[in-house]
Formats: structure tokens, C-alpha cells, sequence
């Protein structure tokens, strides 16, 4: 990794808090593919453009958009069924790494976070079958908080436990909707992966 890195954190830096599918590790595609299996069955195919724009919106939202009058029930069980599909598919799941480098090269000398939208029984499987968990000081997910991403309660949860201020941090995502949830915390600087 150059010196010169854009990616890299700047002096006075203090906690990297990374968002995982899709910024650690490459699995969104595991999860349309799970997804796809379960809405075919009420007749809904999955494009590219829809995609795109639900993929990392909460549940209620995203099953809703498929199954307008899908109750609390229904997104628990479709997302106990998701998961359990995702996880049978984990090992199709690709590592960042150059993202990961970055986590491994500042393990030890900064704070470093797991901060997602997603649920931590999908997270935490993923992190250990790409053999990274234990580089996270913290794991923030959609099971901590009240409001998921685009909501900023899973970075101010993250920078609290952490103790840091979010000026202090750096956060890397890969999604419009991270990226608003970083930036409505105040984290000091965003980078985007799509363009690393």
C-alpha cells in the first residue's frame, strides 16, 4: 500500500469503522440470490435496478416493497429463511482484500469497528468464514439499534463504544445508504470502496 494512499487515515485519526457486505467482504450477491429464491415465490423477480435500490434498506421496507402487505411475522420468518440460505452460501463469499489489508495494517494501532446494517447472524459468519472477526475491537449491527442504516444509530453506537469522537474516525462503505448513515453521524471522512 503506498504512502500516498487516498484510503489511508490521516494524522490524528483514531477509530476505522468498516461496513462488511460489500466493503470487507463480497457478498451481495449472496444475498440477492437467497432473496431471489424467496420472492419467486410471490412472483417477483429481482432486477438489477431494483436492486440497487432496496439491497441495503431495512427489512420491513425491503420485503414491503415486494410483499406490500407482509406483517411482522412474515419479515421475521422470509429473514430467518434468508439467512439461512445466505449462511449454506458463505462459502461462495470473496474477501476485500485491499480492504482487509487496511484493517490488518492498523490492527493494534487504532481502533477498528464492524458497523452494519445487517443482522449478526449473518455478520458474524461472515467475518469468521473470510477469517477476519478477530480484527474488530466492536461489531455493530442492525440488532443494536433501533433504526438501521441510512439512520445513524449503528456508527454513533460504534463511536461510542469506542469511546472516540466521530471527527476522529474514518469510515469505508460501499453504498449510497452507508454513506448517508456514516455522514448523519458526523464521521469525520467517508470514503467510498466503489471507487478504491
Amino acid at each position: 500500500m503506498q504512502r500516498d494512499d487516498p484510503h489511508l487515515p490521516e494524522a490524528g485519526t483514531q477509530a476505522l469503522l468498516f461496513d462488511c457486505d460489500g466493503t470487507l467482504v463480497e457478498t451481495m450477491h449472496l444475498h440477492r440470490m437467497s432473496w431471489g429464491r424467496i420472492f419467486e415465490r410471490y412472483g417477483f423477480t429481482i432486477t438489477d435496478e431494483w436492486w440497487d435500490r432496496y439491497a441495503n434498506v431495512a427489512l420491513a421496507p425491503f420485503v414491503r416493497a415486494v410483499i406490500p402487505d407482509a406483517d411482522d411475522a412474515l419479515l421475521v420468518e422470509l429473514l430467518d429463511e434468508a439467512n439461512v440460505d445466505f449462511n449454506a452460501s458463505l462459502h461462495l463469499a470473496e474477501p476485500v482484500e485491499h480492504v482487509i489489508e487496511l484493517a490488518r495494517k492498523y490492527r493494534g494501532r487504532l481502533q477498528i469497528a464492524v458497523v452494519v446494517g445487517g443482522y449478526r447472524d449473518v455478520i458474524i459468519p461472515t467475518l469468521e468464514g473470510a477469517g477476519i472477526a478477530e480484527l474488530f475491537d466492536t461489531i455493530v449491527t442492525a440488532d443494536d439499534v433501533v433504526h438501521s442504516k441510512p439512520a445513524p444509530d449503528v456508527y454513533a453506537t460504534a463511536m461510542a463504544r469506542l469511546g472516540v469522537e466521530p471527527s476522529q474516525c474514518v469510515a469505508y462503505e460501499d453504498s449510497d445508504i452507508g454513506i448517508a448513515s456514516a455522514r448523519a453521524a458526523g464521521v469525520g471522512r467517508v470514503v467510498d470502496v466503489r471507487d478504491w
